[in-house]
């Protein structure tokens, strides 16, 4: 054990370095925020995929496959496609609109798109990525919990705080300099541990064959890649994972990372970057998940099965590499979505509403104490643990419902409407929120087993790309908008 807590204490040294030598980068706002638009390929690809994927790539998704068997796979394809739609549909195109408009955030480029002197536009894009962002950010706080308290033997609230404490140090330090060029190691570091551990789980037990002839002891359906589902039931196991999908367009965090690139020529090369990236963590994760099913057939917590089959199979110095590469996926998140909600507050809300003659130095200063009051909050919704697959599925759908059809409908789309944009930000979240609250489909399985709740972010996509439609059809159509010119 002393072996992996040293493997984990130079992991964090590494972070803390990185986090020193880019807070000398930050010489304005514009630089804290999307890095002066200065981002080279490599840490735009790496970084958009790593701070996607989060605690739930190397917990949720593995825990998933622990449960579900091949079935599994239908999430990562899902996110597969999801992935490749963002790099190909929205990247160019939004870089592109951000730049022409000088606009640092999602929401200041949704108020200059629909040129909105009222602010209401912002008003509500702000308000909406601040709550689903912490909500974000609490999840990945409980994995961190989960993965530290589990591995040391710390109390779950203890391990809260050590992952808050780092988590906010290097975000607070660095800004996006550091939260970008930390993505690309840690992204290295995740991918890298996501081959390796499969193959050592495979020849381990002897053999892929080995390892589906056991699942298939253990429970027949994990072979089936419908779960043994058919007709109906199957089209909605498919739906309920699917449903990821939808989420991509809608994710602030994801969609800095193409407002950030020098270069939007590099786009190309960071999509092929990124996406062989995605699809190889992804399944990876999956098969992981599978390998821990034929070794342990049962766990109290399925989502704990990535670092209890790194302890069991591999020596203690790669365990504590495997559990660097877990802690990495976590933070590799979090810290995107503390800078996401922080502008939303310095720069969405101060700066522009409050005093656009603002310093820069006040401003840099400003955002790193709004990182440390947002952290906050999310410790302590943390401290209240959960799934999560399920909890990732709630903050992601949130955003998804509330962001997507509008980012889509904004950039390739004349016809739209700040009064329809406005619509479908408030129907979205409404939606999402009050599917949750129904608890999720009302369970629409004749056994009522969870992997056929419909996530909130399906209907709620839907939903809102119908309001913001009909909406902007009812209302004046805009003025000529150079942008498509």
């Amino acid at each position: 054990m002393n072996i992996i807590f040293l493997g984990f204490i130079v992991y964090l040294i590494i972070l803390i370095v990185i986090g020193l030598w880019t807070s000398r980068l930050n010489k304005s706002l514009d630089d804290f925020l999307i890095a002066g638009r200065r981002l080279g390929t490599w840490p735009v690809a790496i970084s958009a995929e790593a701070s996607d994927m989060s605690g739930w790539l190397v917990m949720g998704l593995p825990g998933r496959g622990f449960l579900y068997g091949i079935s599994a796979i239908w999430t990562a394809i899902a996110c597969s496609l999801g992935t490749l739609f963002n790099w190909s549909v929205i990247a160019k195109q939004l870089r592109r609109f951000t730049e022409k408009l000088h606009s640092l955030t999602i929401p200041d480029y949704l108020e200059d798109r629909f040129q909105d002197d009222s602010h209401l536009i912002r008003g509500v894009a702000t308000s909406i990525i601040t709550i689903f962002m912490v909500a974000y950010v609490s999840v990945q706080l409980v994995a961190s919990g989960k993965i530290l308290s589990e591995i040391f033997n710390w109390d779950y609230h203890t391990a809260l705080l050590i992952g808050f404490a780092i988590i906010t140090f290097y975000t607070l330090m660095g800004g996006f300099f550091a939260v970008a060029w930390t993505d690309v190691f840690q992204g290295m570091l995740i991918i890298g541990i996501l081959v390796l551990l499969p193959v050592a789980g495979i020849i381990k037990l002897g053999g892929f064959n080995v390892i589906l002839m056991k699942i298939g002891e253990i429970n027949i359906n994990t072979l089936s890649p419908s779960f043994g589902y058919t007709g109906l039931f199957f089209i909605l196991f498919a739906l309920a994972s699917m449903a990821w999908f939808f989420g991509y367009p809608g994710q602030p965090h994801i969609l800095t990372r193409y407002m950030a690139i020098k270069d939007e020529k590099k786009l190309w090369s960071s999509t092929a970057i990124g996406m062989a990236w995605v699809i190889i963590s992804l399944w990876s994760a999956v098969l992981i998940g599978i390998i821990g099913l034929a070794l342990f057939e049962q766990l109290p917590d399925p989502e704990k099965v990535m670092p209890l089959l790194a302890t069991t199979i591999l020596p203690e110095w790669a365990a504590g590499i495997v559990i660097a590469a877990i802690t990495a996926a976590i933070m590799s998140t979090a810290d995107s979505q503390l800078l996401v909600a922080t502008s939303s507050m310095v720069e969405d809300v101060y700066h522009k509403l409050i005093n656009p003659t603002a310093e820069q130095e006040k401003l840099v200063k400003y955002s790193r104490i709004s990182v440390f009051l947002l952290s906050t909050i999310a410790l302590l919704l943390a401290l209240q643990g959960g799934v999560i697959y399920f909890l990732v599925a709630f903050a992601w759908g949130g955003l998804a419902a509330s962001f997507g059809p509008l980012i889509i409908l904004s950039l390739w789309w004349k016809r739209i409407t700040k009064w329809g944009a406005i619509a479908g930000m408030l129907s979205g979240t409404a939606s999402v929120i009050v599917w949750d609250k129904l608890g999720g489909a009302f369970l629409l399985a004749d056994s009522l087993s969870s992997e056929l709740v419909i996530p909130g972010m399906l209907p709620a996509f839907f939903i809102s790309l119908s309001c913001t439609v009909i909406v902007s059809m009812l209302t004046t159509p805009p003025k000529i908008n150079s942008l498509f010119k």
